[in-house]
């Protein structure tokens, strides 16, 4: 397994672990008033927002500074998994515009809770997209070998 393979792995596990822990605790909760008012669950969110970059910093970025590590075939993986992030975030925004727009409609006002699940989310998929997208890079380059 290459480097930037294990590290995209260690990464999406990571990562998975983040999410659920958050959407547990966002669904233990019950409402999304429950973030204005406990201030717990708003340093569990932030920790996650910190946690999920700094994970991919710590796994992901550190290794594509070592040119050493890195050949042709792992730059071009990184290349397309970039694809992949790119239209999860894209595909997640919008899903995020649709969802709001027709709840909150009659009302005319988006709470502002929604800023914050709106970024954290978008990490989120962006750094599990990425490292989803790295490990089937892989995968089919192994498959057409």
């Amino acid at each position: 397994m290459a480097p930037l393979q294990k590290r995209a792995l260690l990464t999406l596990i990571i990562g998975l672990i983040f999410t659920i822990a958050l959407v547990v605790v966002l669904l233990l909760e019950g409402d999304i008033n429950a973030f204005n008012q406990k201030e717990t669950l708003r340093w569990i969110v932030y920790a996650a927002l910190i946690g999920v970059p700094l994970t991919y910093l710590i796994l992901i970025d550190l290794t594509l500074r070592k040119p050493t590590q890195l050949d042709e075939r792992d730059r071009l993986i990184m290349a397309k998994s970039s694809r992949a992030q790119w239209l999860a975030v894209v595909f997640a925004l919008a899903a995020w515009v649709i969802v709001l727009t027709e709840v909150y409609r009659e009302a005319c006002q988006v709470p502002v809770v929604f800023l914050t699940l709106i970024f954290i989310s978008t990490l989120i998929i962006s750094i599990l997209a990425q490292s989803l997208g790295i490990l089937i890079g892989y995968w089919r380059a192994n498959r057409n070998a």
